[in-house]
């Protein structure tokens, strides 16, 4: 008689390089003779990536873990990723938690379950700030599950510091993957079938500057555009100050494949706040880049993180942030509340803002970003676009996106998944827009 396979579940929160590192994490198991079932079904092992930007993020993670643990009670249960690493003896203490493990320890997660005793104590490995310190390749994807698109980790780590943000410790020290690395990477995923590429990191922008040899985000640009049979290249979430000229001209070029779409990491829209919160720039500086942008790119993808409620943010600062926001290029917002974390500067400042007051601005900037869309899918009606068919949707229609990041619905049979298409845009949608195949 056939024995089953073990089988694990696992589920992720936060950031696009905790969804990388759940599907290195997956790769893993299934290396390893395991069976990957849906999170809600009942399985050997539940592996939650946990996130701790904000409060709701340890609040999810834990409600996760918990739902697990009423749910199969003999099984393995494992908390890994940044809530894990700043916290983990707060989770030690849920009672059916079996392992709790630290950012440097998700290489080696299926040892880690394999050797656990069955009944013994639970068990936490957590590797200190100091020790991450060198870029771990063993936490490499090489196939996304139902995804057309890939993700490359090109870095990690954040020295920044900046007064919010608990990142630099649940992340540890800013290491760049050395460029070899990165390009092999790249072929492999390109071998994959992939067409499009997305560089990860928590600080890309500082990719190169803790490397022995003299390169940056630039240089990892235009050697990956080297690869020729490279569609289409695209950068997750990244400082203003670290896009260059030289950027700016690759995207600007028809025939080049890096994406004319930015999603910057702005925080906010009042100097003083900027400089509570200790970035490096100022609105000006913001400004003076997205025209640029916008001059040389009418239909670029400009979408920003914003945080409400910093501490001292007054409804003066906030009303000149709404109005700055509403005068800028952004095609949309990511919008997002402070949330009070130990160890951050921050935490400690006075004027922490009432939380009825936040809720009110957040409301009003996701109104704003929802103005923001609209104006931009109406933009492109009647024009035609080329669209990466990703996958069909709940409603039956194919979906995709364009280089600027539009998502586009259309029409169509499944051969035409992980194609590209030309399409006139016809409709706006609640999500993107409608488009017929030309």
């Amino acid at each position: 008689m056939a024995i089953n396979n073990p089988t694990v579940a696992l589920y992720t929160l936060g950031c696009r390089l905790n969804q990388y590192e759940t599907d290195a994490i997956r790769e893993q198991f299934v290396m390893r003779g395991f069976d990957v079932v849906p999170y809600s079904e009942i399985a050997d092992v539940y592996v939650v990536n946990t996130c701790t930007v904000t409060a709701n993020a340890d609040y999810r993670g834990r409600q996760k873990l918990r739902r697990a643990i009423r749910s199969a009670p003999d099984a393995t249960v494992v908390a890994t990723g940044c809530y894990a690493q700043t916290s983990a003896e707060k989770l030690l203490e849920i009672d059916g938690i079996d392992l709790v493990l630290g950012n440097a320890e998700k290489g080696k997660i299926v040892d880690y379950v394999l050797e656990k005793l069955p009944a013994s104590p639970p068990e936490m490995h957590v590797s200190r700030r100091s020790e991450l310190d060198s870029f771990d390749n063993r936490m490499d994807a090489h196939s996304f599950e139902g995804r057309t698109r890939a993700t490359l980790r090109i870095q990690d780590g954040c020295d920044q510091f900046c007064s919010f943000c608990i990142i630099p410790w649940a992340r540890g020290r800013h290491r760049s993957r050395p460029i070899e690395q990165v390009l092999d990477q790249s072929r492999s995923l390109l071998d994959g079938g992939f067409k499009e590429v997305i560089l990860t990191g928590v600080h890309i922008g500082e990719y190169g500057t803790d490397l022995d040899v003299d390169i940056t985000l630039t240089d990892v640009l235009k050697d990956l555009v080297a690869i020729r049979r490279i569609p289409r290249l695209r950068l997750s979430s990244i400082w203003p100050t670290a896009i260059t000229d030289a950027m700016i001209e690759m995207m600007a070029d028809p025939s080049n494949p890096l994406c004319r779409y930015l999603h910057l990491a702005v925080q906010h829209g009042h100097d003083e706040i900027l400089d509570l919160m200790k970035r490096t720039y100022t609105t000006g500086m913001v400004e003076n880049l997205l025209t640029k942008l916008a001059n040389l790119m009418p239909d670029i993808g400009l979408g920003t993180d914003i945080m409400v409620g910093f501490p001292g943010e007054t409804d003066a600062h906030f009303n000149a942030m709404y109005s700055w926001l509403e005068s800028m290029p952004f095609s949309y917002l990511h919008v997002f509340s402070y949330s009070r974390r130990d160890k951050t500067v921050a935490a400690k400042y006075p004027g922490q803002v009432h939380p009825d007051a936040i809720k009110e601005r957040s409301k009003a900037l996701r109104d704003l970003s929802v103005h923001l869309s609209r104006q931009y899918s109406t933009h492109q009606l009647g024009r035609k676009v080329r669209v990466l068919v990703e996958e069909r949707d709940a409603t039956g229609r194919l979906t995709g996106h364009t280089d600027p990041h539009l998502k586009v619905h259309l029409p169509g049979d499944d051969d035409l998944i992980n194609t590209f298409v030309e399409a006139e845009v016809n409709e706006t949608a609640e999500d993107g827009v409608l488009a017929l195949p030309v």
